[in-house]
């Protein structure tokens, strides 16, 4: 997560996607409305930075000098692009979360419609601590 103070600091940084592959160079930075982290890229890609396209960073990594996204440079080459202006809109954004194959905003993705569950611990912890022991079933009343 790029957090609120990081912002200036992920301007203009190098974009490396999933491979370390050069991706381009993020040209705006677009943050969340909840806490102000960053939520989407705008990066510039092809010769000279001629295109622009939109990349989510909820879990990008920044080191200092490169931002590694979490997607393939290919899967980049189709994104939605930046409209007019400083903001993206909801459409917008759920527009870009679509192409990467994200859930759309405010959707909860668990499979009982808990957003806050946590799947990588599924059946970690002691029956009923997380929804997947029901996966399938009607979520409870």
């Amino acid at each position: 997560m790029i957090t609120k103070s990081k912002i200036h600091e992920v301007e203009n940084a190098t974009v490396r996607d999933r491979d370390g592959v050069l991706a381009g160079k993020v040209a705006q930075v677009f943050p969340s409305d909840e806490d102000g982290s960053a939520a989407f890229v705008s990066v510039s890609t092809g010769l000279l930075g001629g295109h622009t396209v939109l990349v989510p960073v909820e879990d990008a990594t920044f080191d200092g000098s490169d931002l590694h996204v979490g997607y393939a440079k290919s899967a980049m080459k189709g994104a939605p692009s930046p409209g007019a202006g400083n903001t993206l809109s909801a459409g917008e954004a759920n527009a870009v979360r679509k192409h990467y194959g994200l859930s759309p905003i405010g959707r909860a993705t668990g499979d009982m419609g808990d957003p806050h569950e946590n799947l990588d611990q599924a059946g970690t912890g002691p029956a009923g601590a997380d929804d997947t022991e029901g996966a399938g079933t009607t979520p409870p009343a």
